[in-house]
């Protein structure tokens, strides 16, 4: 396992959503998102980021915030928030290519990682998408960083 310390995550422009659901229902707000960007003049500038808050195991719904890049500003609303700017210091920035079926293993490592290291996260992981699998053929090719702030003190 590759881990990287002391990376900064930044990205300028995003729109942003909270969404307490299912996969199903992220999806539809994410598709709302996107209509949303493309009606106000902006485009897409990137892949998505999520932050995964919390999951109920009983329904697998999730807690759930996602940010789109996009190329200009466009107003917030009930649903959608306009952030110029994601900045997150200090940070390990663990890789995954492959089966994303299978990184579910790897951010349990990340976090014996940290517990070995005695290391204080900060955030929860923010994941990155590098390329994403749109068909079975492309599960392989899936692609994402992940992200997670750490406290550089020392207790």
């Amino acid at each position: 396992m590759n881990i990287e310390t002391g990376v900064t995550l930044e990205v300028k422009n995003l729109i942003s959503t909270r969404v307490n659901g299912t996969q199903a229902e992220i999806g539809v707000r994410m598709q709302e998102m996107a209509e949303y960007v493309k009606a106000h003049g902006a485009s897409k500038n990137g892949f998505p980021i999520t932050a995964t808050y919390a999951v109920d195991p009983a329904t697998q719904a999730m807690d759930m915030e996602v940010y789109i890049p996009i190329d200009a500003e466009v107003p917030s609303s009930d649903k959608f928030i306009f952030k110029p700017r994601l900045y997150l210091a200090n940070c390990l920035r663990y890789s995954y290519k492959g089966n994303p079926m299978l990184l579910e293993q790897s951010i349990i490592n990340l976090n014996q990682y940290i517990a070995d290291n005695k290391l204080t996260p900060m955030t929860v992981g923010f994941n990155v998408a590098k390329h994403q699998a749109t068909s079975q053929e492309d599960l392989d090719k899936f692609e994402v960083d992940i992200y997670i702030s750490v406290s550089p003190n020392i207790l």
